[in-house]
């Protein structure tokens, strides 16, 4: 899956899967292959289709997606690829730092980040702002996250006005004014596990260009080396 020029989920059709849900007596492990086929079509829809129903996941208005997405983000080998990147361990990472504080002045962008996707929401592995913005390392639940997409789909996302996005306009980052045009590229770690997000956002609309996603195409694999570095 990709992104189109206007920064909506773009993929090819996909198998067909039914909705009924799994018979009582069915295997766990069984169930768990339907839920992440179910995720799997949703992936496949094209465009703002994909978008509205990852959304739906997140929220869980669509309960065996949601499921599913869970035990995507739970996957034991993924978790292990997000503990051996060791982003979440209270220790510096000056290489991550660099690399993040330079996107800063290379895009003139107001946030640039790396923010680690678990099931239990995203973290600020590194961040940094331009003066006189407010900014600040937290955490926050996948309902306020816009880098859980990029994760979930393995597939950038380019929004270059929200307040006009079909599907994210009311979006918690967009209704409380902390984005307004966000760019945000899949992090793997070494063994391919999509573990967060190289993203960066302005307060402002602005039309993120061909040589704008270039750069940051070519800095997110600066910045993941030197994850795998550590």
């Amino acid at each position: 899956m990709s992104s189109t020029p206007d920064g909506e989920f773009e993929g090819s059709d996909g198998p067909e899967t039914g909705h009924d849900a799994p018979a009582p007596n069915e295997p766990a492990e069984e169930m768990s292959a339907q839920r992440l086929q179910r995720l799997a079509a949703i992936l496949s829809t094209p465009g703002d289709s994909a978008l509205a129903a990852l959304l739906d996941a997140v929220r869980g208005a669509d309960p065996r997606a949601a499921t599913a997405l869970r035990e995507l983000l739970s996957d034991p080998a993924r978790v292990r690829a997000i503990e051996t990147s060791r982003l979440l361990d209270d220790e510096p990472h000056p290489a991550v730092d660099v690399a993040i504080g330079l996107t800063i002045d290379a895009l003139g962008v107001s946030y640039a980040a790396l923010n680690v996707i678990t099931a239990e929401g995203q973290t600020n592995a590194s961040i940094a702002w331009q003066a006189g913005k407010p900014g600040h390392k937290g955490t926050r639940p996948l309902l306020d996250s816009l880098c859980v997409y990029p994760v979930v789909s393995d597939s950038m996302l380019v929004v270059d006005d929200i307040a006009d996005h079909p599907v994210l306009s009311e979006h918690s980052t967009a209704r409380n004014g902390e984005v307004s045009s966000y760019l945000g590229i899949p992090l793997h770690a070494d063994d391919g596990h999509v573990i967060g997000t190289f993203c960066v956002w302005n307060t402002e609309p602005h039309h993120w260009s061909s040589s704008d996603i270039a750069l940051l195409t070519d800095l997110s694999v600066v910045v993941q080396e030197a994850v795998i570095r550590g």
